[in-house]
């Protein structure tokens, strides 16, 4: 029995001093526990939880200090169709409805300085919606558009507002869910996604979170654990990212015709790699009418100290689209 309890005690010390030394070697080479990023001292809280798109905008008017010195204030009004505030043209109006992420919905400049809201100065006979969403993906923004259909009549035209990033999105990538929790203060903590069948048919799936273990938030080694093992959840997803978000444009489409409106793909970032050849053959293939206004680049164009587009960005997006759109003669 001496024996045993001797022989438990010496694997028992081993094991622990050898993930002491594990844990150290991860702090050296730059890993840290799980980590939330405390918002607190600079914006409101502008999400609330959904059962079926993870988050929706908060109803009100939410205020942010300027994320560097040489920053200013901003505001985000959000109203009570969650849609962002974007003018007071007449809602009997025909309807435009713009869907997407935060570079749509204009995350980090004040809501008279989104390409949205400066689309609606130059659209004269429609009504201009904004329900692009911070940190949605194509998934949640197909979830969103199906709900405007059903509250909303006279819609003539939906934009999405595309970047290549929204394909994590789509999947729930186990490194996108981590970065959602790390901004979970503001609202975003579940994150629906699809996938496909054999037959490339798009499949729902609710809303999941980020794996929590033990200690996570303690250990860089638990926190290490746990973004491998989200890693190997989703990646089977992952390696289908790109057909899933094909199949997830096509639905908007369909949906947007069998309300006897038009659809626009508008890609507002580039690709780095062979998938903007896939999407092409693909659009075209399926007839998704398309237009690319990229973001320009260069620290002038990017809110000082958050790197979202500033205002001088939003308003070259915004002559791009009104250009390729024609919404002058729309």
């Amino acid at each position: 029995m001496k024996l045993f309890f001797k022989n438990f005690l010496l694997v028992f010390f081993s094991i622990f001093f050898l993930l002491i030394i594990i844990e150290v070697l991860l702090r050296v080479t730059g890993s840290k526990p799980r980590q939330i990023i405390d918002i607190s001292g600079n914006e409101d809280i502008t999400n609330s939880p959904d059962s079926k798109l993870g988050w929706v905008p908060k109803k009100g008017i939410h205020k942010f200090k300027p994320w560097a010195k040489e920053g200013k204030e901003t505001f985000l009004t959000i109203n009570s169709d969650k849609s962002r505030f974007n003018g007071n043209k007449d809602k009997d109006f025909d309807k435009i409805i713009f869907i997407g992420g935060s570079i749509t919905q204009g995350w980090a400049v004040s809501d008279n300085e989104t390409f949205p809201y400066l689309l609606q100065e130059k659209t004269l006979r429609h009504k201009i919606y904004n329900f692009g969403v911070g940190g949605y993906g194509g998934y949640q923004s197909l979830l969103t558009l199906e709900r405007v259909f059903k509250n909303k009549k006279n819609i003539k035209l939906v934009v999405y507002g595309f970047i290549p990033h929204h394909e994590v999105r789509n999947v729930a990538s186990g490194s996108w869910l981590y970065l959602l929790n790390t901004v979970s203060e503001r609202g975003l903590v579940s994150l629906p996604f699809g996938s496909i069948n054999k037959k490339n048919k798009l499949i729902r799936h609710d809303p999941i979170i980020y794996l929590k273990l033990p200690l996570g938030d303690k250990l860089a080694l638990v926190a290490k654990i746990e973004k491998r093992l989200m890693k190997i959840m989703s990646s089977s997803r992952e390696r289908k990212q790109t057909q899933i978000s094909l199949a997830i444009i096509n639905e908007m489409k369909k949906l947007a015709v069998d309300n006897k409106s038009k659809f626009i793909l508008l890609i507002l970032d580039k690709f780095t790699d062979e998938r903007e050849d896939k999407y092409k053959v693909f659009l075209d293939e399926k007839k998704v009418s398309y237009v690319e206004c990229i973001m320009p680049q260069g620290k002038k164009y990017k809110v000082p100290g958050e790197g979202h587009p500033n205002e001088i960005s939003h308003a070259e997006i915004s002559e791009c689209v009104f250009e390729k759109l024609k919404l002058r003669d729309f």
